[in-house]
């Protein structure tokens, strides 16, 4: 009986391929067996559920396929579009969880096909992490989801800092914490030590001293050969009540030091997901981060350096990072929470020294980069200012627009005239 049906299923896969006789219009949207059994014969390459023709009627961006009407799929100003935000955004098809099974469907989520480890920028979910959950984990490698959620532009600023006295051991006096201020509007981040926390003693000038803003980093200074528990908190400016927000906060400069045997570990705890460079040189350790762990906001992973760095490799901005830096950071996503949790250590290094924990908001793994102004060239009789590095220029590239912000103009000396011999 088996073997007759196969056979049948092929002879109506060839009639249709020869036009001999069409099957009937699908009149919702899940394909009979029949149906897809001829389809498959024509295309070898379709899968059940994941098909070329999911999508067909719809706009298909990445795993998201929105309404045709929309124009464009996700993106800043979706819920405007023809349609609404149920149909053009992606995130509210996320949130539906509804999966696209046949070829009519629209506002729903195209099947997964590959086990995502958050290992690069285009690594989609699947097959291998279990079930998917009925509501997936939001995919901050999709740049539309990235743009409708605003994660470049409500960054977090790291920029003013109001208390400093982490794990009590100053600069500052008073309550536990380095506190930043404005972070986002009308919220503060505060970050508390949750276990014993050692700065690095032996330089007079480091040590809590390297703790706080710098040039846009949030900064921690620990001794080698310690870890320390930190845990983050959003918190409201004015009422200083714990407030949650999506937001991305990226750890750079994985490296370690000259020691063949040291290294530098961070683990994240409670992310909703991250992303790394596709060519990362971080090892990361997958404690919880499958689908359903992600989805909940209890994702748990390790990133461990592989390999020696310098000052000279150091980030100067979260927004132009070069190729090593980028494979040497990683930027996690917190989906509507107020904390999150990370442990730092730095261990195996054969002379105690410092080590410092950088972190910012927002980076260029998931946001375009800026273009500073060194990477102007200041026209004849200009020169480029100090702080060129750090600047950055209102157009991209720069262009002659940025030349005042990038470059001062030289003013030739003055050489007084030869005096006249008396006569």
């Amino acid at each position: 009986m088996k073997t007759v049906f196969v056979c049948f299923a092929a002879a109506v896969a060839a009639c249709v391929a020869n036009g001999v006789f069409e099957l009937p219009d699908e009149t919702d949207d899940a394909l009979s067996l029949l149906q897809f059994n001829a389809k498959h014969e024509q295309r070898p390459d379709s899968r059940m559920g994941m098909g070329g023709n999911l999508c067909s009627t719809g706009i298909k961006q990445g795993r998201f396929c929105c309404g045709s009407s929309c124009g464009t799929c996700g993106g800043r100003g979706c819920q405007n579009r023809p349609g609404g935000e149920r149909a053009c955004c992606v995130s509210d098809i996320k949130a539906s969880g509804r999966k696209c099974n046949g070829r009519n469907m629209q506002n729903c989520l195209m099947p997964r096909k590959n086990r995502r480890k958050g290992m690069g920028r285009s690594m989609g979910m699947g097959m291998g992490a279990g079930p998917e959950p009925e509501v997936p984990p939001t995919d901050i490698t999709e740049p539309a989801v990235v743009e409708e959620l605003s994660l470049c532009e409500r960054s977090l600023k790291l920029n003013n800092v109001l208390r400093n006295n982490l794990g009590g051991a100053g600069p500052d006096g008073g309550e536990e914490g380095i506190l930043f201020g404005g972070v986002m509007i009308g919220k503060d981040l505060l970050v508390s030590a949750k276990s014993a926390y050692t700065p690095n003693m032996l330089n007079p000038a480091g040590g809590v001293l390297r703790n706080g803003a710098h040039q846009g980093f949030g900064v921690i200074n620990m001794a080698s050969g310690s870890s320390v528990e930190l845990e983050f908190t959003l918190k409201d400016s004015v009422t200083g009540a714990d407030s949650a927000d999506s937001f991305v906060t990226t750890f750079f400069d994985g490296d370690h030091g000259m020691s063949h045997e040291s290294r530098e570990i961070l683990t994240i705890v409670g992310m909703s997901n991250f992303i790394v460079d596709d060519d990362t040189e971080l090892d990361i350790t997958e404690t919880a981060i499958d689908d359903a762990s992600l989805a909940n906001g209890v994702g748990v992973a390790t990133f461990t350096s592989s390999l020696r760095g310098t000052k000279e490799d150091n980030p100067v901005s979260p927004m132009s990072l070069s190729g090593l830096q980028e494979q040497r950071s990683v930027e996690a996503y917190f989906e509507n929470k107020s904390k999150f949790s990370v442990t730092f250590a730095a261990t195996g290094y054969v002379n105690p020294q410092g080590r410092n924990m950088m972190f910012a908001g927002a980076s260029t793994l998931t946001c375009s980069r800026e273009a500073k102004c060194s990477s102007y060239e200041c026209p004849l009789g200009w020169r480029m200012k100090q702080n060129a590095e750090f600047e950055v220029c209102a157009s991209k590239p720069c262009s002659v627009a940025d030349n005042d912000a990038c470059c001062f103009e030289e003013v030739a000396a003055i050489v007084p005239p030869a005096r006249q011999p008396r006569l």
